[in-house]
């Protein structure tokens, strides 16, 4: 038997959990949701055993909670929550700023470069998904650079669980710019070897970011309230 080659109920499987993490993360369906296992099923248009397993997965991610046998809701974000994970990337990305400096070499800190280089709209779903992808990566990136894999372990899936939060701060604040600018202020204290200039720049992005997501928490881009799934048109209440 050849190893290493996906059966098709795997692609099935991680198409479906692609398809349904990737309508979480951008708020189609929207925090606190609720939908069955077949709605699910019908949403990504697959069989319920790829689709279970996707669902276990997202479990698995935080990204839903089972309410009861087959039923689910989408992991509701409350100001606590807003809070915590930033805590956590505090912690996290300040350790890897630290021991990247010294480490990162000319060609990481031009790929960091490039892939800062990218900015939105606020009012366009596709440039919003590319800029954190790209934000994504460049944190990715930096983590890398520190040498230390468990840290890189630890930042990646809080990086994934942050992104609904990011896109619908996005939504709401124009900030492109304004993060270009945080990354290379970055990469140049990274290239000078400043240690201390270095980290609190990772702070300053950090606080600047929970800022915009807590105001958009504020103006009502997380709600609270309990939503069903309606297939014809995303989440209804």
């Amino acid at each position: 038997m050849v190893t290493g080659i996906p059966t098709v109920k795997t692609s099935r499987s991680n198409e479906a959990y692609r398809v349904l993490k990737g309508m979480i993360l951008r708020g189609v369906l929207a925090p606190g949701a609720e939908f069955t296992e077949l709605q699910a099923s019908e949403l990504v248009g697959s069989s319920r055993t790829p689709v279970r397993e996707a669902l276990a997965r997202l479990r698995h991610d935080r990204l839903i909670v089972l309410l009861a046998a087959r039923r689910y809701a989408i992991a509701p974000i409350s100001m606590g929550d807003v809070h915590n994970l930033f805590d956590v990337r505090r912690l996290i990305e300040s350790e890897t700023t630290r021991l990247a400096v010294g480490r990162v070499d000319g060609e990481q800190l031009r790929s960091l470069d490039q892939l800062c280089r990218s900015t939105y709209d606020p009012a366009d779903s596709e440039s919003i998904q590319g800029f954190l992808q790209a934000n994504k990566e460049f944190h990715q990136a930096l983590a890398r650079a520190s040498g230390n894999p468990r840290l890189v372990d630890l930042l990646i899936p809080l990086l994934d669980e942050m992104e609904r939060l990011l896109y619908l701060g996005l939504q709401h604040s124009d900030r492109g710019a304004a993060i270009i600018h945080e990354h290379r202020s970055l990469i140049a204290a990274l290239e000078a070897g400043e240690t201390a200039a270095a980290v609190q720049e990772i702070h300053t992005q950090l606080n600047d970011a929970q800022e915009m997501v807590t105001q958009a928490f504020l103006d009502g881009a997380f709600d609270p309230k309990l939503m069903t799934i309606d297939l014809h048109g995303g989440a209804r209440s």
